[in-house]
Order: C-alpha cells, then sequence, then structure tokens
C-alpha cells in the first residue's frame, strides 16, 4: 500500500484554493487512510486485505480501484465496493470507513448489499462487519460500530506524506484473499432468478431477491432472442423493455450510455455474451 505524497506545507495552499465540498473530500480520503492503518495495527491476528492505492491491480472478481477501494466484478459488472476486508480462520470481516453524519437508507441498503454478496463468494465463513466513524451515534443504528476519532490532517500535509505501520507487510494480498472464495457466478444468477420469474412465474420471486438487495432487475430469458425482452426492476417493481438496434441499447426506447447506466449496459452486455447473442 503506497502512502499519498505532497508537498510540506501544501495543506494550507490546498485548503485555500478548494470549496468546503473538496475539503470534505479530502479529509474523508485522509481518514480512511488512517483508520486503515489503526485496523492493521491493533488487528495483528486478522489477515487485512492489502491495499492499493496507485495501481488498478485485477486479480480475479475482486479487483483494486484507483482510489484503494476493493471492488468485486463479474464480467465487467461492478457488484459492490468495500473499504477493508480482512480473514481469520473461518471468518470474513468487512469494515466500512466514514465521517458521515447522515445515515439514509441508500447507505443502509447498500451495507445489505455487501453482505449478500460476501454471503455468497464466502458461502462457508462467518462475517463480521463494523463500521468506522468519528463520532458516536444514536441508539437506532443498525450495525456495530467502532469510533477512532479523526486525525490531525494538517499535520500529514506538513510533513509530507502518511507514513502506514510496518506491519502491513503482514497482510494478505487481494490475489491470496480470492483463492479463500467460494465459486459463485453473478451472470448464473440473474439468468436462474429471471427463469423463476418469467417462465415458472414465481412471483415471490422478486419479494425474495429484494430482500437479498444483490439484484437491480430480471429479464425475460427467452425472448432475447428477438431483440427485444422485457425486464422487471426489483426496486420499483416496474416493468419496461430492453432493444438491441444495431450495437445499441435501448432501455424503454432510451439509449443506455456508459457515464449514466454503466452498470445496467453492462450488466446487459454480459447476459447477452452468456447467452451467446451476437450484437450486429
Amino acid at each position: 500500500m503506497k502512502g499519498l505524497k505532497v508537498k510540506p506545507s501544501q495543506y494550507d495552499a490546498y485548503i485555500k484554493s478548494t470549496t468546503p465540498g473538496m475539503e470534505e473530500a479530502l479529509k474523508g480520503q485522509f481518514y480512511e487512510y488512517f483508520c486503515y492503518n489503526e485496523l492493521i495495527q491493533n488487528n495483528e491476528e486478522i489477515k487485512i486485505v492489502k491495499s492499493n492505492y496507485a495501481d488498478h491491480k485485477v486479480d480475479g472478481h475482486f479487483i483494486h480501484s484507483k482510489e484503494g477501494k476493493i471492488i468485486y466484478t463479474s464480467y465487467g459488472v461492478d457488484i459492490a465496493e468495500f473499504d477493508v476486508l480482512g480473514i481469520k480462520n473461518n471468518t470474513i470481516y468487512w469494515w466500512e470507513i466514514t465521517r458521515s453524519r447522515k445515515y439514509h437508507s441508500k447507505i443502509m441498503k447498500s451495507y445489505e448489499r455487501k453482505f449478500a454478496l460476501l454471503d455468497k463468494v464466502f458461502a462457508k465463513y462467518q462475517k463480521i462487519f463494523s463500521v468506522i466513524l468519528p463520532h458516536d451515534v444514536d441508539e437506532n443504528f443498525l450495525f456495530d460500530y467502532r469510533i477512532i476519532p479523526e486525525p490531525d490532517y494538517k499535520l500529514y500535509f506538513d510533513k509530507g506524506y502518511f507514513k502506514f505501520s510496518k506491519s502491513i507487510k503482514d497482510c494478505i494480498s487481494l490475489h491470496d484473499f480470492e483463492k479463500k472464495s467460494s465459486s459463485y457466478d453473478y451472470i448464473d444468477d440473474v439468468i436462474a432468478y429471471s427463469h423463476d420469474y418469467y417462465d415458472n412465474k414465481n412471483y415471490q420471486t422478486t419479494e425474495r431477491i429484494n430482500n437479498i438487495s444483490l439484484f437491480e432487475r430480471l429479464y425475460n430469458i427467452k425472448e432475447i432472442k428477438n431483440s427485444k425482452f422485457e425486464y422487471f426492476e426489483i426496486k420499483n417493481g416496474n416493468s419496461g423493455f430492453i432493444e438491441i438496434k444495431g450495437r445499441k441499447i435501448y432501455m424503454d426506447e432510451v439509449l443506455i450510455h456508459h457515464r449514466h447506466q454503466n452498470r445496467a449496459r453492462r450488466e446487459i452486455l454480459a447476459l447477452l455474451k452468456r447467452l451467446e447473442y451476437t450484437m450486429q
């Protein structure tokens, strides 16, 4: 894991040139570095996954993002993003790091989705999850949490670097961490649930997978060969149509753009590839 190198006294100059939102984003990034360091030093019995804050490395389904996050991907579809993962014996450890005081349903749902994915990818392991934050939360908070006070951000910038603990040498690589996982195929799961809903008319499927929170939509697999097929949006309970025109994909007659609906587009492309559909 590489520290963030900056020139001495860059902090003051940087803060003066930024908006409040940019300053908060900068502090959020350094708070993640700081907490990652604390976890390594204070959990020697756990093999924490060695992250990487510079290079984008592909090690199978688990990859490193350029920001140091751990992403689980399947056929180019980014399924979930994790801040810190670790392993000890038959237990998977997972931490999410945040400075935010807003715990809206979208964040809670994202945690549930990540839980669901870990249950499938590490089926034989127990899971322990904790949110790391710098302040206390109210009694209605749904997850275990740990308070790690914020560091002196200015201190790190004035020194010109963030130095990580030497204990990082004992971390497990993302490649070795993935070797512990079960064989799981996200696209196969989407196809299986889609068949159950459209062909078997098992409409309770949507309620079941909505509770899982891992999947966004189901597809009428039998109709894909016709270049136009129905889909079902799980979250909203809405149906619509996806149509292939040349090499372009339309959802409800609206072109799917890479930037705006990247996951949807990649998922459809992966589905078409798996089903050996050839886009003309």
